[in-house]
Parts: C-alpha cells; structure tokens; sequence
C-alpha cells in the first residue's frame, strides 16, 4: 500500500490495479471512499482499461481475429509498479508483456499519478503505444465509488451548468448501449435526487455535456465531493440499487452498443493513437 498525506486527508492506494482504497477526510474524521463491501459490490474504484463497460459477448474483434476481454478491462487485475516520490505523490506503473498480448495485442505503458495538495487529490493517466508500427485502440476511465454523508435520501447530484441532459440507455442484460436516448433527463441543470430506486435499470451515462463538475453531497450538510472531470466525453453515476455510496465516472470510451458488429477500431468513443504517441488525461476530486 502506497499512502499520500497531509493535514486534511489520508488516501491510501493498493498495487493492485493502481486502486484508491481508503480516502480519510482528516478534519472531519469521515471516510469518504466506499469500502468495498463483498456483499454489495466488492472495489473501491477500480481503473477500467483497455475498455470501458462491456464488449458485446464479453469479446472484441481486431484484425479479424476475436478475443476475450472482461468488463471494464483487466488493469484492474494486476499489481502496478508502485514508486511514492514524496508525501503527496505516488505513480504507478503497468506496461504489456507477453501474457496480456494474449487478451490485448498491442504494446503499451500506462501511468497513473496520484497527486494530493490541500482538501483535492488528483488522479492522471499516460497512455503510451510503444509500438513503432501500428496504432493502439483502447478506452480508459475512472469508477471511484463514494460514501454518502448521512442518509441516502439527502444525497443529490449537481452540475455546475443549467443545461439539459440527454441519457444515454442501456440494456440491462446485456450491459451494452442502445441507441434510443431518454431526452432532457435533466432539465436545466437541475440536481438529480439519489433516490432507493434511481440505478434500477443501471449507470446514468451522459455525453455531449457542457458542465465540468459533478457534486454528490449532502443537500443538508453540503459535505461530500466534487469531480472536476473537464474534458472527459462520457460520465457515467451508478451505485447498486438502495447502497451507501454512489460512483461519479469519467470515461474516455463506452460499453459496445447493441447493434455494434465491428472491429474495435470503430467502436463509439474508442482512442486511437499512432505509433510512439501519448494521451494524458486526468480528473480532481475534493472533498467538502
């Protein structure tokens, strides 16, 4: 276990898929990171690569060949090299080798930074192709999961723009997208009440958005969190269904949608870069 600390937080962070484990608001003695309890859902906040969501079967196409691929990817399945370079920094480390060219037929790094200042931890992603010849298709994106700050029916969701938002839909099970859309979910950028029921039919995904904050605090006590996810395509918000926490989801890729056929090249929200090529990207989360 890597831990990041300062006067305000503690946040420890496991080798094992580069994932948040605990993050202690020291001020207000509260732990604000779900804690991954077996019997509800059983990660903290996972990092989803080389995909995000589900491929159509549980397997993609590349190249004319077929290979499996879990949901959310397979980072989330191997210890990272781990180098803490002061008290408020960790990277960690994963690259391809001959095992994960099994699943994933590409050759790539991928960092993830932690940096921690003040009541704000920041996670950063590098992607690498290391390939000298030939493209890397990947997604990648965040899951952290959040406890709520007292009951569930005083938890809300808001946005920092008045916009309205379309949600995309989802077949339940399956776990791909259909290309219906649910119009004007959110109207005017109102907040979105957590109700016992509100995640029955799955993640509220959205795209095509203006806003570059997500709240989910306590309407009351106004204590929770604040994602500022500014550049991301996709966010998705998901909890199990009457649970004490909620998931704010940055995502640069989608799951397949139902009538999607095609090599992974083509999919929705899929990243390309060429040879030698890098894409950075990262989200900040305080804590109030």
């Amino acid at each position: 276990m890597i831990i990041l600390e300062n006067p305000q937080l503690k946040v420890t962070i496991a080798e094992m898929g580069a994932e948040l484990t605990s993050i202690l608001d020291k001020e207000l003695n509260r732990e604000c990171l779900w804690t991954a309890d077996p019997a509800i859902w059983g990660r903290h906040a996972p990092l989803l690569f080389p995909v995000v969501g589900s491929c159509r079967g549980k397997e993609y196409r590349y190249r004319g060949q077929t290979y499996a691929m879990p949901q959310h990817g397979f980072a989330k399945e191997y210890a990272f090299e781990a180098l803490k370079t002061s008290e408020s920094t960790a990277v960690f480390t994963l690259r391809s080798d001959e095992e994960k060219r099994i699943r994933f037929p590409f050759d790539w790094t991928l960092t993830v930074i932690y940096s921690l200042a003040g009541r704000e931890l920041t996670v950063g992603w590098k992607v690498v192709n290391d390939d000298a010849d030939s493209p890397l298709f990947f997604s990648i994106g965040g899951h952290p999961g959040f406890l709520f700050d007292g009951p569930l029916e005083n938890q809300i969701f808001e946005f920092n723009s008045q916009e309205d938002l379309d949600r995309l839909t989802l077949n339940l099970q399956a776990g791909l997208f259909s290309r219906e859309i649910d119009k004007d979910y959110v109207k005017g950028g109102e907040p979105i009440a957590v109700t016992p029921h509100i995640f029955d039919s799955d993640a509220l995904v959205f795209h095509d958005f203006e806003f570059t904050r997500i709240s989910l605090i306590n309407k009351n006590t106004r204590h929770g969190v604040i994602m500022d996810l500014a550049g991301f395509p996709y966010v998705g918000l998901w909890s199990k269904p009457g649970a004490p926490y909620a998931c704010i989801e940055p995502w640069f890729g989608l799951a397949d949608y139902d009538d999607f056929f095609g090599e992974i090249s083509a999919k929705d929200g899929i990243q390309t870069l060429g040879p030698g090529e890098t894409f950075e990207a990262a989200y900040s989360l305080e804590f109030c």
